[in-house]
């Protein structure tokens, strides 16, 4: 059973969410959000009401008959006088006879426990103190993240993230944050023990910060209309897609829609074998729902050809699957790796990237990258080929990157596992333009088919290299 990735996994629960729309796209995104320190007055919850707990102090300080103490507190008697029963049924209250040379009337006595009860009630007073929270700058109010859960505006953009726009610029003012929010936001996150009187002062941290979030990128059949969608913590969140429509939507981040590029065919035995992408996304969506540890959609009614990961196989990847190829071949790869792509962001040849590249070098695995495309050079980032060069001087015989003269392949070889596609293997994010389609490849498990090809690839490299 295989491990799927958080995206593939979003497209399996939210691939069909929007009816007449596809999902084409998955994209890493940054949701502006500002960690203030609020100094507020906070006090912990009491065990008694708060009626109740007026009733012992009073009684405590004198105040021995029901109605007394409605006058003093301005209440109905009736009111207090039901208080009073309760406290009695707590073993708080208890009748004592009248003083001698007063009316013939009972008066009230706190037991022990109410005494107890009365003392400790009274102990608990309002403190100031200060609470950390995140400031959510798209909806323009504290919101329930986790602060650890937030990184730099800096690491965001060189990830390659798209920055999710905010409803105004400047600092969280004093007065923006209420008490009744932070009482809230406490109690989401567990705290159910203390409620925020009043909001004294807020401070901001100077260094800007963002929370990573999903972005999902729906489009029509014919590509024009785009919807996106924005999941947080693993959760679409219809308040922040209403606030990005109000704030430019697509078009306001840039994101174009194209149809899908035409299908790199294969050898006609090869197409004959291949299993369709409608039967492989089924298989996928199944072996999802057991991950997901939800129910399993319903199959198709042709029974699709068997799909578990074999020493051979034949069939199509969709676009969302990609990635988790690049990842095997990073991870697992014993013999030899070899990507061909038209460019190379820094939002993949990450530090990640580039460690798990090496640990297949000190395994002795060969690898080869070629990249380059005619008219189109300033798509490539000249640090990731830095750290691929520098990588490559340390293990100057395992691992050979290529800048080609022109370049249209798209492909990925690792072992015995070759797969023929239209999607950029080494600028699949990061890339400024922001441009989605839905990608078809295939994967093709065959050693004979896997040599011929990667002999072939090796020679259109040596045969284009700049």
């Amino acid at each position: 059973m295989p491990t799927f990735s958080e995206d593939s996994l979003l497209a399996v629960r939210f691939g069909n969410a929007r009816t007449g729309f596809d999902l084409v796209g998955i994209v890493d995104a940054a949701l502006p959000v500002a960690r203030i320190t609020a100094e507020v007055l906070a006090q912990d919850s009491k065990d008694i009401p708060l009626l109740e707990e007026y009733v012992l102090r009073l009684v405590d300080q004198g105040e021995r008959a029901p109605e007394s103490i409605a006058g003093f507190l301005g209440l109905d008697v009736a009111m207090v006088n039901q208080t009073v029963a309760v406290l009695f049924g707590s073993d708080d209250l208890r009748w004592t006879a009248p003083v001698p040379g007063t009316a013939p009337v009972p008066r009230l006595r706190l037991t022990e426990k109410g005494r107890f009860t009365a003392t400790k009630a009274a102990a608990i007073v309002p403190v100031r103190v200060s609470q950390s929270l995140v400031f959510d700058q798209m909806l323009w109010r504290a919101s329930p993240y986790s602060r650890r859960s937030t990184i730099s505006r800096d690491v965001a953009t060189e990830a390659g993230m798209i920055m999710l726009p905010a409803a105004r610029s400047g600092p969280v003012e004093d007065g923006e944050v209420t008490a009744e929010e932070i009482t809230t936001l406490l109690q989401e996150n567990g705290t159910t023990t203390r409620e925020v009187l009043q909001v004294k002062s807020i401070v901001q941290t100077r260094t800007r910060h963002v929370l990573p979030v999903k972005l999902l990128v729906y489009a029509d059949a014919e590509r024009v209309d785009i919807e996106l969608g924005v999941v947080i913590d693993g959760e679409l969140s219809d308040r922040h897609e209403i606030e990005l429509i109000g704030l430019g939507g697509a078009k306001g981040l840039g994101i174009n829609v194209e149809r899908e590029p035409e299908r790199p065919l294969l050898e006609p035995d090869i197409e004959e074998a291949r299993i369709p992408l409608q039967e492989v996304t089924q298989k996928r969506a199944e072996q999802a729902a057991v991950q997901l540890n939800s129910p399993a959609p319903l199959p198709l009614p042709a029974k699709p050809k068997a799909l578990e990961s074999q020493a051979e196989e034949i069939r199509a990847i969709g676009v969302f699957e990609h990635p988790e190829l690049l990842d095997e071949a990073l991870t697992s790869a014993r013999k030899r790796i070899l990507i061909i792509s038209p460019w190379i962001t820094g939002a993949i040849v990450t530090t990640a990237f580039v460690g798990k590249l090496e640990r297949r070098l000190q395994r002795g695995v060969k690898v080869d990258i070629a990249y380059g495309y005619d008219d189109s050079e300033n798509r490539t980032d000249p640090n990731a080929i830095r750290r691929l060069n520098n990588l490559a001087a340390r293990y100057p015989e395992k691992l050979h990157v290529a800048r080609l003269k022109s370049n249209h392949a798209k492909i990925l070889l690792f072992d015995d596992a070759w797969v023929t596609t239209s999607f950029n293997w080494l600028s699949f994010k990061g890339d400024p333009d922001r441009t989605y389609r839905v990608e078809e490849g295939t994967l093709i498990r065959n050693r004979e088919k896997s040599d011929v090809y990667y002999a072939r690839y090796l020679e259109l490299i040596g045969d284009n290299r700049r």
